[in-house]
């Protein structure tokens, strides 16, 4: 079964946060963008979008590149690329 956007979103979150409460930097931003991107899928932004966008080029620097979390780095872009193919549809 396919995951929804939404999912996808959710289970980032879910990998992000403990990170992001130990106030590293990357995470804290990477969870920023990834609940920007909730609302916006669910239709309740709340402001405009993060600028810049670079949710997916953090994740392979810090998760894949140099970290051991590849799967985590795949899925932050690939949340990334389905949402700005949904903005750039709007």
């Amino acid at each position: 079964m396919d995951r929804t956007l939404l999912d996808m979103i959710d289970a980032a979150l879910e990998e992000i946060q403990p990170m992001a409460a130990q106030s590293f930097g990357p995470a804290i931003s990477i969870e920023a963008q990834l609940r920007w991107c909730r609302d916006f899928e669910l239709g309740a932004i709340k402001g405009p979008l993060p600028k810049p966008f670079s949710m997916g080029l953090m994740a392979v620097r810090e998760f894949d590149m140099y970290g051991d979390q590849p799967e985590l780095a795949s899925l932050i872009n690939q949340v990334q690329r389905l949402v700005e193919a949904k903005l750039d549809g709007a």
